[in-house]
């Protein structure tokens, strides 16, 4: 599209925004969207220095979350060339908007329905992925121009930091040798819920779609799954000595990771970790007695003690996906 194209398209979107809302000419301004990762949250994966590569969906409503702001602004992109740009600007008044994000962006509409809270859009968490494959699925929902402390988004305040939110629990799994002479290859890890009503999740495999709620994270529908896995992890485990509590350190050190609906388990005795090294299956049982939980945007590092006979749970530590947040955690 050519500059004079792109700014007759500007100027009508603005003087469309000053004939519905009739607002003064001096009372619109374009809204201009700069999105962050959560700092408690940063992922393997997606930490803040990979943001510029994020393709997110974005809905804009008024304040309270029950019409669009425009009829365009249901699913617009935000993407990123050198600056962030939306598919299509959008002329803030006096009215107050909110904004309503998801990643990663979809253009097949029927994957994003409702509006504002009541938006939902599908999610694809099948029973088997590859681990590199694997979709960290993010939401925001915002109505001042900074995650917080800020003032409402209007033609005044344009300029808005989107925070985005990690909507799964990470599982991750640090192993390191002691008395093992193989190479340690790792390339299969599998979960499993033994109870009769399986806290796991999955795509549907029938009735309603495995959906996120861009108001709060919440993850609704799908299929219990009594197991799940990754695949291709091609990881060689090296490690010789236990690499301590540090956290900071651990995160750079995982061996394998899944992403995972957060999930509630009745008894943490039924859930079990397989992992395949050098082509064996190693089984461990979750340590403790009682409930157990994973909790959304937080990270649990397994770790695991391989031998020539066996892998066992030396200690789990719960985290912030980048925030240190506590000590190890051993379950006896």
């Amino acid at each position: 599209m050519s500059r004079f194209l792109v700014i007759a398209y500007i100027l009508v979107i603005v003087a469309g925004c000053r004939k519905n809302e009739f607002v003064s000419d001096d009372r619109y301004a374009l809204l201009n969207i700069t999105p962050v990762v959560n700092k408690d949250e940063a992922t393997i994966a997606h930490q803040q220095s990979y943001i510029d590569l994020f393709k997110i969906g974005i809905q804009v409503t008024n304040s309270n979350g029950t019409e669009l702001y425009f009829p365009y602004t249901k699913n617009l992109l935000l993407s990123n060339s050198d600056k962030w740009v939306l598919s299509k600007p959008v002329c803030l008044s006096i009215i107050n908007a909110k904004i309503y994000a998801y990643y990663p962006f979809t253009e097949i509409e029927e994957n994003l329905t409702g509006l504002g809270e009541t938006a939902i859009v599908r999610l694809n968490i099948p029973k088997e992925q590859v681990m590199a494959s694997q979709r960290d699925y993010m939401y925001a929902s915002q109505s001042t121009y900074l995650p917080s402390g800020g003032g409402p988004i209007f033609y005044a305040n344009p300029n808005v930091t989107l925070q985005l939110n990690h909507a799964l629990s990470l599982i991750s799994f640090v192993i390191f040798k002691e008395d093992f002479s193989g190479p340690g290859e790792l390339s299969n890890i599998e979960i499993t819920d033994n109870s009769n009503l399986s806290g796991l999740t999955i795509n549907a495999l029938a009735g309603d779609k495995l959906s996120m709620r861009l108001a709060d994270g919440t993850i609704i529908n799908g299929s219990a799954s009594s197991n799940i896995s990754v695949n291709s992890v091609e990881n060689s485990i090296t490690e010789t000595i236990d690499p301590g509590v540090d956290e900071v350190q651990l995160k750079t050190m995982v061996n394998g990771y899944m992403y995972v609906v957060p999930s509630v388990f009745s008894d943490r005795g039924n859930v079990q970790f397989s992992l395949t090294i050098d082509n064996k299956v190693y089984t461990i049982s979750h340590t403790g007695e009682g409930e157990l939980e994973w909790i959304k945007g937080y990270q649990y590092i397994y770790k695991l003690r391989l031998t020539a006979t066996a892998l066992t749970i030396v200690g789990i530590i719960i985290t912030d996906w980048d925030v240190n947040y506590s000590g190890e955690i051993i379950l006896k």
